[in-house]
């Protein structure tokens, strides 16, 4: 249920907080405005979310090398418009 946490995700989790945090703080400091904030946050978390070290990812991927699933999908669908007419 809970994924262990190793030296490769604390580390992971500590760069997309300074990524998050910097321009957050900087923004907050700056301008002293929570209508730059918010967007900043916002922005920032989409960015480190993105943030991935080394080869190995948690994200899912999709594998478009079978034919026989993309066979299996073009025969039905030419099968469903061959009967075409509704009279």
């Amino acid at each position: 249920m809970y994924q262990k946490l190793n030296l490769k995700n604390i580390k992971t989790i500590a760069i997309q907080i300074l990524i998050i945090g910097i321009p957050s703080y900087s923004v907050a400091v700056l301008t002293e405005k929570v209508i730059y904030v918010v967007p900043t946050i916002a922005m920032m978390m989409m960015v480190a979310n993105s943030v991935e070290i080394g080869n190995s990812t948690s994200r899912n991927r999709i594998d478009t090398e079978d034919p026989v699933i993309e066979d299996e999908a073009m025969q039905q669908s030419s099968e469903g418009s061959e009967g075409g007419g509704l009279g």
